[in-house]
């Protein structure tokens, strides 16, 4: 992996782009359209351009029938896709023999993947964006969970989609920022803009006919990225190609990244150390490529377009066009396969020299690895399942820069931590490299390590410099909650909400420490009310929000406002304990004692099964 950031210091990055200037606006593809009609439609074929788009029964490639049921063993629900009219719909339900005891259904409204691999899917909910639990697997032909749902990794339909994750396979998006997966609008596809640049300041030359010879110069108001130095140029598709936890440094979002720049001014992006040297994932094209011999002799020859045009569909690109690439160095032919074995081949150079395999991270599928090779005959790759990456602690390397900046290092772990495996090793990693003057980090590192009044002294001095950071106010409330002094807490998380009423969580989490801080004080419960009242016109479908709401309702003897919340609660999510526990004591409460005990029972048998 180091080979490959041998370029990423060395190479003059051009300065004097349009693209790089923050008042240089994003126009849209379609505004590409009228004078690069050929090259636009070319593009709309390639998995790039049918990587995010709605579901339509011209577009099916999935096999729908009564036997396309995807089963989690681990949480006991089953999946089934299906048509109804001209919408896609996915049904959960539950089985106990053949009695249905849990059914919801929900509507697809994106489809995420071109379909040369895979195809995941979206629902959208009050502009708020989750995954769906299953993905069409193309090679395969078959229905299985989505990456991540599997071996007791099921987020059913709560896992949030988030502008890191949107921004690789859409072009353009409005983010509420403050938010974590909700967008006003999301365009369709990546787009043009995506490797070229904003192009305002494109058009409106083009508009006045100031054109440019670019056979003889650049034009500055359009990155073209072959004019671009090598780095740069793989930076172009890194931003998407290359996967991992990403550090942001003097940027407030991934999106700060605009072609010609260099992906580690904007973000670092780290990956964990791989016990297999064959191992390679989804998104590792560029760097496995930068890791070849024939990179690393090619002089700033080989990159990504050197074999990809970018323009034109995979699918529909001979490999004859890979192989001429081979040809133009190699030139003679020096293959030492055997005569018998080159001719089954063909003279395909990539079958031999980019074996294909599994990815590392997603199941049921097969890429070529980048990483051009000769390959021995005692060379294999290991399954996934026979790396156990996951079941202890492996170094983050950092693979977009040489520059292993401590505190750079150590906010990759922490972030590590956090959003893919809670290993300690994490956290001592964290501990040591994390810049004292990272006072939020620092806080977090506390918080995770128990270290809760050291945690405090840390937000201390940040609110001291800034009052108003949301995410200082949000941590604070934790640690407070944490050590049982919900009072400092509701005021954290109230300020919180007040300074970004996007924040769901902090509008909550306010409400259950002004419950639990005014404990026994009737007079709570309406103000309380018109909190959660407030949340849930944002967020109508929260189990968290529709439980805590019965609760309040219940306490009031609101009972059947309280028991419809609460089965509102139920059907979003039938194994939330909260809401049993409430439902519980709403039955018994209203005298009930039959429903209570079918409930108890719920309650009972889920509790033995997480034993």
């Amino acid at each position: 992996m180091i080979c490959a950031l041998i370029f990423a210091h060395c190479s003059l990055r051009p300065t004097n782009y349009a693209a790089l200037k923050k008042e240089t606006n994003y126009v849209g593809s379609t505004t590409c359209q009228s004078c690069h009609k050929r090259i636009f439609e070319s593009y709309q074929e390639t998995g790039m351009g049918k990587s995010y788009y709605r579901p339509s029964q011209e577009n099916i490639i999935e096999k729908f029938d009564n036997q396309s049921v995807v089963y989690d063993s681990a949480l006991n629900f089953s999946y089934f896709p299906f048509w109804k009219k001209d919408s896609m719909y996915v049904m959960e339900f539950r089985l106990q023999g053949k009695d249905t005891l849990y059914k919801r259904t929900e509507k697809i409204d994106f489809i995420v993947g071109s379909g040369h691999q895979t195809r995941s899917y979206i629902l959208v909910r009050n502009d708020y964006h989750y995954e769906v639990p299953i993905t069409w697997y193309v090679s395969k032909g078959i229905w299985d969970l989505s990456p991540g749902y599997e071996k007791g990794g099921n987020a059913r339909f709560s896992r949030e989609i988030g502008e890191e994750c949107m921004a690789c396979h859409t072009g353009n998006f409005d983010f509420l920022a403050g938010s974590k997966n909700q967008f006003r609008r999301v365009d369709m596809g990546i787009d043009c803009e995506r490797c070229h640049g904003p192009a305002a300041a494109h058009i409106a030359r083009m508009v006045a006919g100031d054109e440019v010879d670019v056979s003889k110069e650049i034009d500055y108001s359009i990155v073209n990225p072959k004019k671009l130095p090598i780095q740069a140029q793989f930076d172009v598709c890194q931003q998407c190609h290359l996967q991992g936890t990403n550090v942001l440094k003097n940027a407030k979002s991934v999106r700060d990244f605009r072609p010609s720049m260099a992906l580690n001014a904007v973000y670092e992006v780290f990956i964990p150390e791989s016990k297999d040297p064959n191992a390679f994932g989804i998104a590792s094209h560029a760097d496995r490529l930068q890791q070849s011999k024939c990179f690393l002799q090619s002089n700033g020859k080989l990159v990504c377009t050197t074999c990809h045009d970018p323009h034109k569909s995979i699918a529909k690109t001979d490999s004859a066009v890979y192989i001429k690439q081979c040809q133009a160095c190699h030139t003679q032919n020096t293959c030492k396969a055997s005569p018998a074995l080159q001719a089954t081949k063909g003279g395909n150079c990539i079958t031999c020299h980019l074996p294909k395999g599994g990815t590392s991270d997603i199941p049921h599928v097969s890429f070529h690895d980048h990483k051009i090779r000769v390959v021995r005959e005692n060379e294999t790759q290991k399954k996934p399942e026979e790396v156990e990456n996951v079941k202890a602690f492996v170094a983050l390397l950092a693979v977009n820069s040489a520059d292993n900046n401590d505190d750079i290092v150590g906010k990759a772990h922490l972030q590590y931590f956090e959003t893919i495996f809670k290993h300690e090793n994490y956290l001592t990693v964290a501990a040591q490299k994390i810049s004292p003057n990272s006072l939020y980090e620092k806080a977090r590192l506390l918080f995770y390590q128990k270290q809760y009044d050291a945690a405090n002294e840390q937000l201390k001095d940040l609110l001291q410099k800034d009052d108003e950071n949301v995410l200082a106010l949000f941590l604070a409330g934790e640690i407070a909650e944490v050590k049982g002094a919900y009072e400092t807490a509701f005021n954290y998380y109230q300020k919180a909400y007040k300074l970004n009423q996007l924040s769901i969580e902090a509008g909550l989490k306010a409400v259950v420490m002004l419950l639990k801080y005014k404990q026994g004080d009737m007079n709570v419960l309406p103000n309380a009310q018109n909190r959660l009242e407030a949340l849930l016109r944002q967020k109508p479908f929260d189990e968290k929000l529709l439980a805590n709401y019965g609760f309040v309702l219940m306490n009031q003897r609101k009972f059947p406002e309280a028991e419809k919340a609460l089965a509102t609660a139920l059907n979003q999510n039938p194994d939330y304990i909260q809401a049993l526990e409430n439902m519980i004591s709403l039955q018994s409460a209203k005298g009930n004692e039959v429903k209570a005990l079918y409930f108890k029972q719920k309650l009972a048998a889920l509790q033995a099964q997480k034993k």
